[in-house]
């Protein structure tokens, strides 16, 4: 679906996620299912939902970070294959670098990239 803002920098075209148990390889657990979202150049969106609804798993999609059980994540109109290297990611606890503010922590990327 185009966007107003300019071409589709983000879709996720159907995807689901889901997760085998840690204690029995049998049991499965669906996070996301069929879920499709398109979001354009230059767009602000939020994810909102209560604990344990897919938010996480939905970012961590977007990111590369996780791959989709089903369906597909296109960056730019290409597929996403590893890391999503275009996308800023800040994690929900700053227990990664507890010495940095928020802006600090979200610059961190920049900085190892030696773009800041």
């Amino acid at each position: 679906m185009p966007s107003i803002f300019g071409p589709e920098a983000l879709s996720l075209e159907g995807v689901s996620c889901t997760f085998v148990s840690r204690d029995n390889a049998t049991q499965r657990y669906t996070a996301v299912s069929d879920v499709t979202l398109s979001v354009g150049a230059g767009e602000f969106v939020s994810v909102v939902g209560p604990t344990g609804c897919g938010k996480s798993t939905l970012l961590n999609m977007a990111a590369g970070l996780l791959s989709p059980s089903t369906g597909g994540v296109k960056v730019f109109g290409e597929p996403l294959v590893g890391i999503n290297r275009r996308a800023g990611y800040r994690c929900q606890s700053e227990s990664l670098m507890p010495w940095r503010t928020a802006l600090g922590t979200v610059m961190a990327g920049l900085e190892f990239r030696g773009v800041a």
